[in-house]
């Protein structure tokens, strides 16, 4: 296989990149991680520093042909927090990789982009206009919500609350539209969009099959034979704890309900075939799923 060369992955460490880095590897990328807090012991090569550490950014795409950009904040409880490191973090990616000649450009974006979605949402709708203002040549992947990524957030929380027999809560009736995604999926859609000719300065919008939560859990429950049950919880008392959670440390983050309920765009139809990869079905997708999330 030839040797594609050097590609920086920022957010190696997290719950994307670090499933991502052996997907790259095969693929025959030698991969250079931006180590910030914690260690990324796959990667080939690690530079260590940050998105405001612009010494640590020369270092990490010299010499690289391409970057994958996935770092961000993604629950916190000040917008200046998601605009330092979304936007500004990366401006200053994007600043060292244009001085460095980078090839290729990969922003792993959000389908929750609106920015009536709140301070998350539009960290990010700057971010990708940074990215395509740049002069690179570069691929946004707007990501939907994943499942398979082994945490406790999201929808690996109530697919594991359904796993161990648990209520679950929703918001409400639980009729907010999801497009849940399997990791593996969104994994194959990066390397097309780092490789792939036909993704070139383009943005795409991806989502596996749309579903309400209440019938995501519900096909969850299908899948793992579960005893779970579903509970409601009304959206003025989880609008009233988003509010609180500004000052107090609760258990959500004060865009949370905003970022669910904003209007999101639609799915890119030829995303599956630029990006050379297929969705696979929800249930497929968690019946792919055995002991790699946690009870």
């Amino acid at each position: 296989m030839t040797d594609p060369g050097i590609v920086l992955l920022t957010g190696a460490a997290g719950r994307i990149g670090s499933r991502l880095i052996p997907a790259l590897r095969a693929r025959g990328w030698t991969v250079r991680a931006l180590a910030h807090r914690r260690p990324v012991p796959a990667a080939d090569q690690v530079v260590s520093g940050s998105l405001a550490d612009a010494e640590a950014l020369r270092r990490s795409v010299e010499g690289s042909t391409a970057v994958i950009h996935l770092a961000a904040v993604t629950h916190a409880r000040s917008a200046a927090a998601y605009a330092r490191v979304n936007a500004e973090g990366t401006r200053n990616l994007v600043g060292a990789a244009a001085e460095a000649g980078i090839n290729r450009f990969v922003f792993v974006s959000s389908r929750a982009i609106d920015r009536r979605g709140g301070a998350y949402s539009g960290s990010k709708a700057d971010a990708e206009e940074i990215v395509r203002g740049s002069g690179l040549a570069y691929t946004i992947l707007r990501l939907p919500e994943l499942y398979g990524l082994g945490g406790r957030e999201g929808l690996d929380r109530l697919v594991s609350l359904v796993r161990a027999g648990s209520r679950v809560p929703i918001v409400g009736r639980g009729a907010d539209l999801l497009c849940p995604m399997y990791v593996d999926d969104a994994l194959a859609a990066c390397v097309g969009g780092l490789e792939r000719e036909a993704a070139l300065n383009k943005t795409y919008t991806l989502a596996g099959p749309c579903l309400t939560t209440r019938g995501f859990v519900e096909e969850a429950v299908r899948a793992y034979s579960s005893s779970s049950t579903i509970i409601g919880i009304p959206p003025a008392a989880v609008s009233l704890a988003g509010r609180l959670a500004r000052v107090l440390p609760l258990p959500l983050y004060p865009d949370q309900l905003a970022r669910l309920k904003a209007p999101k765009p639609p799915v890119s139809g030829e995303a599956e075939v630029e990006l050379g990869y297929c969705y696979r079905s929800l249930r497929d997708g968690l019946r792919a799923l055995t002991t790699e999330l946690p009870t």
